[in-house]
């Protein structure tokens, strides 16, 4: 499925840019591509700390910061479309920079999969450490020695 949507994207995004290049020119094509880029990575780095700070506020007020977390999650596939060169990715990622847009997304995915996350029925958490269920009292205490030198 996300090969077929590459090679799509791809081949739209090249019928685009030559379609821009043949109407402003190529050089402005290119000055165009990397406006817009200049203009995403300074969005990107604005909302990344806009959005750390919002998540740091829900920890201080006690509050699990999942929303701030998925904001996160859009802002970072935001970076990586703006990356990429093209007018489509760009236009994507920076709807993905925006406050009221990257909201509308994150909502319309959980409608769309809040039942599946949160009925799935017979999965189970299953914790794999390698630490002992009740402590060792003779390895609690134990001191360890060893030898510590600068160069």
């Amino acid at each position: 499925m996300i090969f077929p949507l590459f090679v799509i994207i791809t081949l739209l995004e090249i019928y685009v840019i030559v379609s821009v290049g043949e109407s402003i020119g190529g050089f402005s094509t290119v000055l165009l591509v990397v406006i817009t880029a200049l203009i995403g990575s300074t969005l990107l780095k604005q909302q990344g700390w806009s959005t750390m700070a919002k998540a740091q506020n829900a920890i201080a007020n006690g509050q699990t910061p999942a929303f701030e977390m998925l904001e996160g999650v859009v802002i970072l596939i935001s970076g990586v479309l703006l990356l990429t060169p093209g007018f489509i990715t760009d236009a994507v990622g920076l709807l993905g920079l925006m406050p009221f847009s990257r909201a509308y997304f994150i909502d319309n995915l959980l409608k769309k999969n809040a039942q599946k996350i949160f009925t799935k029925k017979g999965s189970s958490f299953v914790n794999d450490s390698q630490t002992p269920k009740e402590p060792n009292t003779k390895q609690k205490n134990k001191t360890l020695e060893g030898e510590f030198w600068e160069d």
